[in-house]
């Protein structure tokens, strides 16, 4: 199913879609049911493609391009040092690290973030699970290939943490990995996802009833746990009592089955707060076996 692109056409096609698929989602299926799946698909798989906006750098940062197969993204570095790659998830963005990845450059490491396909700055092209695994597989790749210090950490967040269990493990293998707000359960995560796009009931069941489908095939294989066992001994996993996009009781069965993994849980940041909290930063100091405590952290970037 990801591998349909969106329909093409102007936004008020898909503003007149939307509304007619809140309303009466029979005359849609009944007109013209392949295009009815396709703009779905589009308000799915292209998050972003609204709402980007020119980006300001904080002062130290760069900004380059990486060409895949698939379209040119965006890419974002400061620091000097070990690499530590950044990959974040459906509907966020590299700009949700920069607070991090600044605090990093000032403990001697190279932090590098990049906005996937569809996201921020990034070509707004379909942004599929698929996709986003082949373009942390490129990143990756692209680091591992540069003469620099090596890469110490990949750190992830939602569904950015499946893109990297899920990653050619040459490339993994080396590294520890970091997993904020992990997206255990897939299936669910895009389900919730669909109803927050607020169509007809119908419309929704019918999609749902599609993704169904083609989960097994092209989806299970994918789910998280299947694939981070290998690196249980390297992984910390951070987890927000909050969290209502992914359940925290995934992270602790988890962790459980391979105790290795460090869990590490916080209160009151939810699904995305979490990445820039003072425990988050903390941690992942500790997991870069980095004890200075005169390097602050400051959770708001301010623009330079």
């Amino acid at each position: 199913m990801e591998k349909i692109a969106p329909a093409p056409g102007n936004s008020s096609f898909g503003t007149l879609f939307t509304r007619i698929a809140k309303k009466n989602s029979s005359l849609i299926n009944k007109i013209a049911p392949r295009w009815s799946n396709s703009r779905i698909d589009a308000m799915l798989f292209v998050p972003k493609a609204k709402d980007a906006k020119p980006l300001r750098l904080p002062r130290g940062f760069v900004e380059s391009d990486i060409k895949t197969n698939d379209g040119a993204i965006k890419v974002y570095q400061t620091g000097r040092g070990p690499t530590v790659v950044f990959v974040h998830g459906w509907g966020g963005g590299a700009a949700q690290f920069f607070p991090l990845m600044r605090g990093l450059a000032q403990c001697g490491f190279t932090a590098l973030a990049f906005d996937h396909l569809g996201h921020g700055q990034s070509e707004q092209k379909p942004a599929t699970l698929h996709q986003s695994i082949d373009t942390t597989n490129e990143v990756l790749k692209h680091v591992k290939s540069r003469p620099n210090d090596g890469l110490a950490a990949i750190v992830g967040h939602s569904t950015g943490c499946i893109a990297i269990a899920t990653a050619r493990s040459a490339l993994v293998r080396d590294a520890s990995l970091f997993l904020i707000s992990p997206v255990f359960n897939y299936k669910l995560f895009f389900l919730k996802k669909l109803v927050k796009l607020r169509l007809h009931a119908d419309l929704i069941k019918q999609y749902a009833n599609r993704f169904a489908k083609s989960y097994r095939g092209e989806y299970e294989k994918l789910e998280l746990a299947r694939n981070l066992d290998k690196y249980g001994d390297v992984t910390v996993i951070a987890h927000d009592e909050s969290d209502s996009e992914s359940a925290i009781s995934d992270s602790i069965r988890f962790c459980a089955k391979y105790p290795m993994t460090k869990l590490l849980i916080t209160k009151n940041c939810d699904h995305v707060r979490i990445i820039n909290s003072e425990s988050v930063w903390q941690e992942l100091k500790s997991h870069l076996n980095y004890d200075d405590t005169t390097i602050n952290f400051t959770a708001e970037i301010i623009y330079q």
